[in-house]
């Protein structure tokens, strides 16, 4: 599996994750936590242009939060993660426990609902 494959891009998925959620948080980031289906934990963001303006630090809070992503991934759940940025981050501090954050969130999540039910996963045809 690639690092590619491990992501949500489609509305619904995000929908799932954000009706039906554990949540674990940090000062600034929120991590949202649903099982899945699909065998392999997945991630999803949402970096709001209302808290930072520039883009380049969108992109910084995105790049640090993928990285601990990948590092934490062979432990993961087989769940959906969301990443919701909740409060300006301190420059430097946007990854500080946030692996031990995705792991609570999934540790809660599987806790919650042990098997994911199938209804909510629907096959993708265009697999490539």
């Amino acid at each position: 599996m690639r690092l590619h494959d491990a992501r949500l891009v489609r509305p619904a998925d995000f929908a799932r994750v954000f009706a039906r959620n554990q949540r674990a948080r940090t000062d600034s980031i929120v991590v949202m936590a649903c099982p899945n289906q699909v065998g392999y934990p997945r991630l999803g963001m949402v970096i709001a242009k209302r808290l930072l303006a520039r883009a380049v630090d969108r992109n910084r809070v995105k790049r640090c939060v993928r990285e601990s992503f990948r590092e934490m991934l062979p432990t993961l759940p087989a769940c959906d993660f969301v990443v919701r940025l909740i409060a300006k981050p301190v420059a430097g501090d946007e990854a500080r426990d946030l692996s031990r954050t995705f792991k609570r969130a999934g540790e809660r999540a599987m806790a919650k609902w042990p098997t994911a039910p199938a209804a909510d996963v629907v096959p993708d045809p265009s697999s490539n």
